[in-house]
């Protein structure tokens, strides 16, 4: 059953990741010249590698394992079914390894990014509502000072406070926050 699995997974690669895997290996590190064949159907699809065949690969095989995290999964069969040590080569070939994106590394660094300014957007939504409330009370005080509206003036005051000064202080507090939150808590 182990061949036929094999010959599942080798079906489901790329031709041009089934050309470019090296021979295998032997213990000794002498090429074995069988190369990997893909079969005639596609079988299951390998969707990760697990943590023996990570081991294998990093401690056994001589992978890195940041090579081994990015490694396609169904390129990990193969390569431990036929015990192929590492390429001599400085990287592996491109059509080995997934792209960041695709990576959990990739999601997590996305991830952790987030999460170092987790107020970020609550701060600019709190700075645009002060900025939005203070502006539009300022202008509708104005605009019905202007049009003479019954029961309005400039002088108007709040528990002591003239009510155009609250709104400059919402508008100032606003755009402050706003600048400050951006400034500060970039990715």
């Amino acid at each position: 059953e182990s061949e036929r699995n094999t010959a599942e997974v080798a079906a489901a690669l790329p031709p041009a990741a089934i050309s470019s895997l090296p021979p295998a290996k032997d213990d000794s590190g002498n090429d074995t010249q069988q190369p990997i064949t893909s079969a005639a159907s596609a079988g299951t699809t390998v969707l990760f590698i697990d943590q023996q065949s990570k081991r294998i690969l990093i401690e056994e095989l001589g992978y890195k394992r940041a090579e081994v995290e990015r490694l396609r999964p169904e390129l990990a069969q193969p390569i431990l079914t036929q015990r192929m040590y590492r390429p001599d080569t400085l990287e592996l070939p491109k059509e080995w390894l997934l792209s960041e994106e695709e990576t959990n590394s990739g999601m997590l660094e996305r991830l952790e990014n987030e999460s170092k300014y987790p107020l970020k957007f609550p701060l600019l939504g709190i700075s645009l509502v002060l900025f939005g409330k203070g502006l539009s009370d300022a202008l509708i005080t104005i605009i019905k000072v202007n049009i003479d509206f019954p029961g309005v003036s400039l002088s108007e005051q709040f528990m002591g406070v003239p009510v155009l000064a609250i709104d400059a202080v919402c508008v100032v507090v606003g755009v402050a926050l706003a600048s400050w939150t951006w400034k500060t808590m970039k990715d």
